[in-house]
Order: structure tokens, then C-alpha cells, then sequence
């Protein structure tokens, strides 16, 4: 995605700290004021979009710090100074339960507030992601970036540009809705423990995941703390083959309990198991995490972690409507807001097998 610097940037020169001088931008704007840059961006390219006292302000820091606006040409943004009633959501696979509850409930939400739904599903793929969202960003008025996996960097200058709210993810600068699994893998931890077991598999998720790294450095914590022999599988595709291929690797150093990175992973691994005539929960317990509806109706029923599946996107529209309706004009430092997790026990776990290290001799 080719964009300039900064949207709006620049003109004007700070001192730093070593006597240099770097060109003002529209995050030191911002700052002086304690708004937004998307605000900022606002306030210059959109003017009736911002309130007339908070554009002053943003103005007369402008002056202040010597801050010249350019045209704006990142992300192919237009001048319209009219909403086009369109709020996009990005998702990293539509095939994914969850996935699809954020988009349900995103577009409820939307219908509600009389904004219309863009979807894009980028099949996990960053390229997919930066060349649909360069294509959306002259038809949409906010994004919800749900799982992106754009960089850092991407993201907070859309945010310059675009009121954006990222999902599953905290990104400095920009607003951010978390479902976390901290209490949830603690209370699924306990559970293990309760029924005797001593070590647990993590079958992790994508690599580029920040979900994934968040949920295994908070499993390593808990299993430290609680005297838990921890090993970790390396990540396939986070959907059922993806779950079936772990298999071949854990039978080589099986563990009496295994905690999946989703639902779907934990199914198909189950399902592999299964195939080998390893009984779950008998032989091996498995946990999964999201608590997908599928999850209560295989067999056996899954042991998982609930997250919250249709308040992630329905805040992140409300917040995005807010903004564009002036009812919020993007005053703060944008926050992180993490939603709680649970464990709902079910079947497929058990207390611990004897019987487990036996695997390799089948």
C-alpha cells in the first residue's frame, strides 16, 4: 500500500532532543491538542466533520508548531465533505464461526445506526488485505480492522485518514477492542490441574497472529506458576486439516492435555486422534478456545474458552458512528478495551491418563 509520510504532513520543523531538526507532523498537532490525528486530518481535509471549537484549536497549534498542510494523497482518500453511509470490516476468514459473528453483528449494528456493511475477507493473506482496503478507502466513512495483518504502521496512518477501530489487536495510536483469554486459559488451567494432569500441548495459530503470541505467552506464565510441563506445536493453517496435521507431531511427544488456538483446531485434531484409536477425553484431554456453536455439538462436546463473539464489532461500529456523528471528536488517547473471557468445561476432558507416553508403541 503506497502512501505519503503522513497524512497531511507537513512543512515546519521541530528541535529533538540532540539539536536536530525533524519536520512537524500531524501527530505532533494532534498531540499539542490531545485529539486524534485521524481528527486532525478531519479538521483540515473535512472541516464540517470536526466542531468548529475543536477545529480552532487544532488550527491555531497548526500555526503554533509551524505545520503546513499538503494534499492529502494517502489511500486515494476523496475531498467529499459527505458520509457515503459505508463502515468496511476486514476478517481473516469468513469460514471461521467467529469471523462470521463479528460480521453478523457488525451489519446489525450498522442497519441500526443506517450505515451499510463492506466486507472483506483476506483469507489470512496481508496482500489480499492491503490491495482490498486501497480499493475501499474512497467508499468508506470508518474500518474495522478485525485480526489485520497489516503492520503497525499501516494501520495508524489509515487511522490518520479513516476512523479505524482494530479487533483482536492493540496497536499504539489507535483505538483497540480485545477478546482476551487471560481468565479463561487460567480457569481451563485449573480445571486440568483438578483432574491430575501435569503437562499440556498449546497448538498455536498463525504466526503473524498477535491473538496466538498473546495466548501463549499467557499460558507459559500460568504453567511456570502453577508447575505445568508446557511444550508447544508450531502453527499449520488455524482450520480443521490444520488441526487433523498436528497430530503426526504430538504423537511423537504426546502429553496427557492439549489446548488448542481455536475450536476448529481442536476438532480436527480430536478428529485425527480419533482416527488413530486414541479416546478423547479417556486417553487425551483437549481444550479449544472461542466456544463456537459447533463446539457443543460434536463428540465428544468441547471443553473451551468463551470469548465474547458479537460485542467486538458492535462497540467498534457504535465507536466509528459516534465519531462520524461529532458525538465523539476523537479527544484522548486512544485506548485498548479488553473484553473478559471464560472456560466452559464439557466433555473432552478428563482426568489424566497413565496411558499416554504408550501412544508411541501403537
Amino acid at each position: 500500500m503506497t502512501s505519503s509520510d503522513d497524512a497531511n504532513d507537513e512543512a515546519g520543523t521541530m528541535g529533538t532532543a540532540d539539536g536536530t531538526h525533524r519536520s512537524v507532523t500531524i501527530r505532533d498537532v494532534a498531540k499539542a491538542v490531545g485529539v486524534s490525528p485521524s481528527t486532525v486530518s478531519r479538521a483540515f481535509a473535512r472541516p464540517g466533520r470536526v466542531s468548529a471549537e475543536t477545529s480552532q484549536r487544532i488550527r491555531e497549534a497548526a500555526d503554533r508548531l509551524g505545520y503546513r498542510v499538503k494534499t492529502v494523497t494517502s489511500l486515494n482518500m476523496t475531498d467529499s465533505h459527505h458520509l457515503s453511509g459505508l463502515i468496511a470490516i476486514t476478517v481473516a476468514d469468513l469460514g471461521n464461526p467467529i469471523f462470521a459473528d463479528y460480521v453478523k453483528s457488525a451489519q446489525h449494528e450498522c442497519l441500526r445506526k443506517g450505515f451499510g456493511l463492506l466486507v472483506i475477507d483476506f483469507e489470512e493473506t496481508n496482500l489480499i488485505e492491503r490491495k482490498a482496503l486501497n480499493l475501499a478507502m474512497n467508499h468508506v466513512d470508518g474500518l474495522i480492522l478485525s485480526s489485520s495483518r497489516s503492520s503497525d504502521a499501516t494501520i495508524r496512518k489509515m487511522a490518520e485518514i479513516k476512523p479505524l477501530i482494530a479487533l483482536n489487536r492493540p496497536i499504539r495510536g489507535v483505538q483497540s477492542i480485545i477478546p482476551d483469554t487471560m481468565q479463561g486459559l487460567e480457569e481451563a488451567l485449573d480445571h486440568l490441574i483438578r483432574l491430575g494432569h501435569s503437562e499440556v500441548t498449546y497448538l498455536s495459530g498463525p504466526e503473524a497472529s498477535w491473538q496466538d503470541g498473546r495466548r501463549w505467552r499467557t499460558l507459559s506464565e500460568l504453567c511456570k506458576k502453577k508447575q505445568v510441563r508446557l511444550r508447544r506445536i508450531g502453527a499449520e493453517s488455524p482450520s480443521y486439516s490444520g488441526g487433523y496435521r498436528y497430530s503426526e507431531e504430538f504423537m511423537r511427544n504426546p502429553t496427557t492435555a492439549v489446548i488448542c488456538y481455536n475450536d476448529i483446531v481442536a476438532i480436527g485434531f480430536i478428529k485425527a486422534l480419533q482416527a488413530k484409536g486414541i479416546r478423547i477425553p479417556e486417553e487425551v484431554s483437549v481444550v479449544g478456545i472461542d466456544d463456537t456453536p459447533v463446539s457443543s455439538l460434536v463428540t465428544p462436546a468441547l471443553s473451551t474458552i468463551r470469548l465474547p463473539r458479537k460485542e467486538p464489532a458492535q462497540l467498534a461500529v457504535d465507536e466509528i458512528v459516534n465519531q462520524l456523528r461529532h458525538a465523539r471528536n476523537g479527544n484522548g488517547t486512544p485506548s485498548t478495551t479488553f473484553l473478559k473471557s471464560t472456560f466452559i468445561p464439557r466433555s473432552s476432558t478428563a482426568p489424566a491418563s497413565n496411558d499416554v507416553h504408550m501412544f508411541k508403541m501403537r
